[in-house]
């Protein structure tokens, strides 16, 4: 700092304190960026979670992986037969009764 007051070098206190404005302008932007893309992601993500459907078909009585929720009356879920992944719902199917006979 030289001899004057208010100045640091050959640069006026006030520079530093806009630059230190800008740089915490700058990261608070950044901050809320990240959030939003983090909060968006979650959003997306929920959103787009499949579910898979273990149905009977009434007429043939045969059971099959479905991965949406059946709204005719030819197919019916079987059971608790909604599942996060396609493999979850094969391999409950090979234990439910009706779907074994």
């Amino acid at each position: 700092m030289s001899g004057k007051s208010g100045t640091f070098g050959s640069f006026p206190r006030s520079a530093f304190s806009i630059t230190r404005k800008l740089e915490e302008d700058t990261l608070k932007k950044i901050l809320m960026i990240g959030a939003l893309a983090f909060a968006g992601s979650a959003i997306a993500e929920s959103a787009v979670a499949a579910e898979f459907y273990v149905v009977r078909d009434t007429a043939t009585k045969k059971c099959t992986v479905v991965d949406t929720k059946p709204t005719s009356t030819t197919t019916t879920v079987v059971d608790n037969g909604t599942f996060k992944t396609k493999t979850e719902a094969e391999t409950g199917m090979k234990t439910m009764k009706v779907c074994t006979n």
